[in-house]
C-alpha cells in the first residue's frame, strides 16, 4: 500500500470545451466517459481501467476498458470487482463513527481505555486516541515488519488474534514520533484503530465492516483481499505489477492483518454508492450517520488529512471543495473523489499497479470531467428552479 501522492497533471481543455458545447451535458457524460477511459488506458498502456460518475445520487456514467489479465484477451466488465487499497481507511473510520453513535466508542477513546493496566504497553501510547489514529497523528510507524507482512492468517478468530498480536507488539515499543503533533501516514495506526473496534464490539473488523457499512448501504459486492475467480475461470480482474521491466499478474494482496488500512474490494457501482452516501452526509441529507459524524470524518487535521479523506486536491480543479483518497496494494490502484459543490463523485480503478501511471490517468479523468459536471449541475439547478415556479 502506498501513501498519498500529490501529482500535478495538465488539464485537457479541448475535451472539456467539446462536452460543454453539447445541448445537454447530463446525457453526454456517459459517452464522454467511455471515450476518455478507453483513450487514456490505451495511451498509458494500462492493463485495465474503470471509472464511474455519480451526480445528484444518480450514476450518470460507468465505463471500463482493457483486460482482466494481461494478454489473456478477457475484457473487464462493468460488474467486475476492484481492490481499492487505502480507500479502505475511509470505510474503517466510517464504521467507527457508527460504533460511536451506538455508544460503543468515543472519538477520544484512548489506548489505555482499551488496554487498561497492561504493563507491556509503552506508557507513551496511553493517551493516544482514536482521533489520533484516524488522523495519522498517533506517532505510529508507517508499516509493520516484514515478518508480519508475510503472514496470512485464516479469516475468523485466527486472523483477529494475529491482528491483535501484531498491534500489541507495536504498542510495546515507543511510538516512532511524539503522539499528537506530527503527521505520519500509517497503515499501522489504522490497524490499531481496527483492533480497538474489534475489542470494544467483540466482532472482527471484517464483520464490523459488513454489518456497519456494507449491509446498511446495500453494498453487495464488498469483500476483502484481491477479488477471487470462480475456480478454473478468469471471472475477475487480476492485479499486475512491473518486475524487471515485465508486467506480472497475480492474485496476491497485503497481509489481512492490515485489513483496516487497506484490503477491501468492491464493484464500481457500489463504490459510487458509498461515495454518494458521504456526499449526502456532508450536506446533511443522510440518515446513515448524524451530520456531525460526517463533519468529523471530513474535517481536515494536519496535512489536510481528515479521517480517511484528504481535503483539498493536488491542484485546483475549479469546481469548489474536493475530498479524496487513493489506494494501491502495488498491484491495483483506486482513486475516490467527492465534489460537494457540484453534488458529484468520481471513482477510478485499475488492475495495474504502476502507481505513477495509474495515478496520472485517474486524475486526468477527474480533470476532464470536472467542468462538464459543473455545467451539468448548473443545468440541473436551473431546471429545479423552473419546476419550483409551477411552469
Amino acid at each position: 500500500m502506498k501513501a498519498l501522492s500529490f501529482l500535478i497533471v495538465p488539464l485537457v481543455l479541448s475535451s472539456i470545451n467539446s462536452l460543454a458545447s453539447e445541448a445537454n451535458p447530463i446525457t453526454q457524460i456517459d459517452k464522454f466517459l467511455k471515450r476518455h477511459v478507453d483513450e487514456i488506458r490505451k495511451s498509458e498502456n494500462l492493463v485495465g481501467l474503470g471509472a464511474v460518475v455519480i451526480q445528484d445520487s444518480k450514476i450518470i456514467g460507468l465505463s471500463v476498458s482493457g483486460e482482466r489479465k494481461k494478454g489473456d484477451g478477457v475484457l473487464v466488465s462493468q460488474q467486475d470487482l476492484w481492490h481499492i487499497g487505502s480507500i479502505t481507511k475511509s470505510f474503517t473510520a466510517t464504521m467507527i463513527a457508527r460504533l460511536i453513535e451506538k455508544g460503543d466508542l468515543k472519538w477520544d477513546t484512548s489506548i489505555k481505555d482499551v488496554f487498561p493496566d497492561e504493563k507491556d504497553i509503552h506508557t507513551e501510547w496511553n493517551d493516544v486516541t482514536l482521533g489520533n489514529l484516524l488522523a495519522h497523528t498517533s506517532g505510529a510507524t508507517p508499516n509493520f515488519s516484514l515478518l508480519v507482512s508475510l503472514k496470512n492468517p485464516n479469516a475468523g478468530s485466527e486472523r483477529t488474534a494475529a491482528r491483535e498480536s501484531a498491534v500489541r507488539y507495536i504498542l510495546s515499543q515507543r511510538p516512532e514520533v511524539t503522539p499528537g503533533g506530527t503527521f505520519v501516514y500509517s497503515n499501522v495506526g489504522y490497524t490499531i484503530a481496527g483492533v480497538i473496534a474489534e475489542k470494544k464490539a467483540g466482532v472482527s473488523w471484517e464483520n464490523l465492516i459488513r454489518k456497519e457499512v456494507f449491509s446498511p448501504l446495500g453494498i453487495e459486492s464488498g469483500g476483502f483481499g484481491a477479488p477471487k475467480d470462480i475456480e478454473g475461470k478468469l471471472s475477475q480482474p487480476w492485479g499486475h505489477k512491473k518486475l524487471f521491466g515485465f508486467t506480472k499478474s497475480g492474485k496476491d494482496d497485503n497481509t489481512p492483518i492490515i485489513g483496516p488500512a487497506g484490503t477491501i474490494h468492491l464493484s464500481l457501482n457500489d463504490l459510487a454508492l458509498y461515495a454518494d452516501e458521504h456526499l449526502q452526509g456532508i450536506q446533511g441529507r443522510s440518515s446513515f450517520l448524524k451530520r456531525e459524524s460526517f463533519q468529523r470524518l471530513h474535517h481536515p487535521n494536519l496535512n489536510s488529512y481528515a479521517y480517511g479523506w484528504v481535503i483539498g486536491p493536488p491542484e485546483e480543479l475549479g469546481v469548489g471543495n474536493v475530498h479524496w483518497h487513493n489506494g494501491s496494494n502495488t498491484m491495483w490502484y483506486a482513486l475516490l473523489v467527492i465534489l460537494p459543490d457540484i453534488n458529484a463523485a468520481i471513482a477510478i480503478t485499475s488492475n495495474d499497479g504502476n502507481f505513477k501511471v495509474s495515478e496520472y490517468s485517474a486524475w486526468e479523468i477527474v480533470k476532464r470531467l470536472a467542468k462538464p459536471l459543473e455545467i451539468a449541475h448548473k443545468e440541473s439547478m436551473s431546471l429545479d428552479a423552473i419546476k419550483s415556479t409551477g411552469y
